[in-house]
């Protein structure tokens, strides 16, 4: 008989990464409030998008204009999410080919690999693709924010452990398994990562329980009735800071040891709430700037991200009638003016007799908006080459990336050598 699903993962897919690099995060996220946005919000409609045309065999467009509520959101597929989803779907249909089976918005469990109870250890994968002796897994990320690799990524090696664990022996042994993330909004050609069956499933049965394990002894350790009882030392042990990690952690306001890190970081020696009044920073020499800049930038991000963390924090709090000391709840500035009903100020205008000219203000529609027209067949093929002749696009601004990112550097000439050096013949 098969164990009742719980209603959340206790080892879901999405967050083991980050249980990996930090065992002791459940511990601290316990009791912590989830919360959400809009952007996850937005990502959940498109992958109903995606699960909808894959299911019922219709294009994206099938959809457009179809109304999605996640999380108090309220989205309305239009042409722009349609057509990203529609890349994700193009590229499964190819993936899939002819003699392939395929599945969407599968619910699979993982659970026999990382030595758990079934109900603890599952998730929903997106897509799952059977074809000869390949198992595909295709994750579709909606996100614009970080380029997400399917390399020895744990939440894509968990879906497809679970994609084995269900589909196994339905047409025939898999050998291989593929692990691909269609993220469109970043960039067209999905990332993929291929291994054999018995590279994935050794990961599952050696590092990822393992990680499991881990985190279970963290757990057991925190508890007050264990005899471990050094604070510092269990903080130690098993909180790891990092950006991937405490990215979406719940405790990130109040982890020790993150504040720890940031306090290291500015230049502090010890970690307590006091030291980050009048705080100084030691000002490095001449010799040592750029690998002190280098140092500070590689933590910019997670300080930061652990700011707002801070704040959102004593928000939530103050707003939920609690006390943070030195702070209150104030009405904040007023919202822009706005028609309470505009179909009633356009008829009162009208009957005022207001010219058009005053009543609306024209603006020529945007490069974008010509192109869904021009889709639409509004504008004909004919006429959308000469006004594509007038669009013009600038180049991205030059920013401060990561090594690890995948563009090319660009050849910046040092601003001295456009200045001719001129100190021998000033001083001769």
């Amino acid at each position: 008989m098969t164990a009742p699903v719980a209603a959340h993962s206790k080892w879901s897919a999405s967050g083991f990464e980050s249980i990996m690099l930090c065992p002791g995060k459940k511990v601290l996220e316990q009791g912590k409030p989830n919360s959400t946005s809009k952007f996850a919000a937005e990502g959940t409609a498109a992958h109903q998008v995606l699960t909808w045309a894959l299911q019922e065999e219709r294009p994206a467009t099938a959809f457009i204009g179809r109304i999605i509520e996640v999380d108090g959101f309220i989205f309305e597929v239009d042409d722009d999410m349609a057509g990203h989803v529609q890349t994700c779907i193009d590229y499964c249909l190819a993936l899939k080919g002819w003699d392939g089976i395929l599945f969407a918005d599968t619910q699979v469990n993982y659970s026999s690999y990382l030595d758990v109870p079934e109900p603890d250890a599952w998730g929903t994968a997106d897509v799952i693709i059977a074809r000869g002796n390949e198992l595909i897994v295709v994750d579709f990320k909606y996100g614009m924010g970080v380029e997400v690799s399917a390399e020895k990524n744990p939440q894509m090696s968990l879906y497809g452990l679970g994609a084995l664990q269900a589909y196994q022996g339905i047409a025939a042994d898999f050998e291989n398994v593929r692990l691909a993330i269609s993220q469109p909004r970043i960039k067209q050609a999905p990332s993929e990562y291929d291994l054999t069956v018995a590279e994935l499933e050794a990961w599952g049965r050696g590092e990822a329980c393992l990680a499991v394990q881990e985190c279970q002894s963290a757990w057991t350790t925190a508890q007050p009735d264990y005899e471990f009882t050094d604070q510092a030392l269990w903080e130690q042990t098993f909180l790891t800071p990092g950006e991937k990690q405490c990215k979406f952690c719940r405790a990130k306001a109040t982890c020790p040891k993150l504040r720890s890190e940031v306090a290291d970081t500015l230049g502090t020696s010890a970690a307590s709430v006091d030291e980050f009044m009048g705080l100084e920073i030691d000002q490095p020499t001449a010799a040592s700037e750029d690998a002190w800049l280098s140092a500070c930038l590689d933590k910019a991000d997670l300080i930061e991200d652990w700011c707002k963390a801070v704040r959102a924090e004593v928000e939530r709090r103050l707003l939920a009638g609690g006390h943070v000391p030195g702070y209150k709840v104030v009405q904040g500035k007023k919202g822009n003016r706005a028609w309470s009903n505009a179909k009633d100020a356009e008829e009162t205008l009208k009957a005022m007799r207001v010219k058009l000219e005053d009543m609306y203000d024209f603006k020529l529609i945007s490069p974008t908006t010509a192109e869904k027209l021009h889709k639409a067949e509004i504008i004909g093929p004919r006429q959308w080459p000469k006004l594509k002749e007038l669009i013009t696009q600038s180049e991205g601004k030059p920013h401060v990336a990561s090594e690890s990112d995948g563009r090319p550097a660009l050849d910046i000439k040092p601003v001295v050598d456009d200045f001719a050096d001129e100190s021998v013949s000033d001083f001769a």
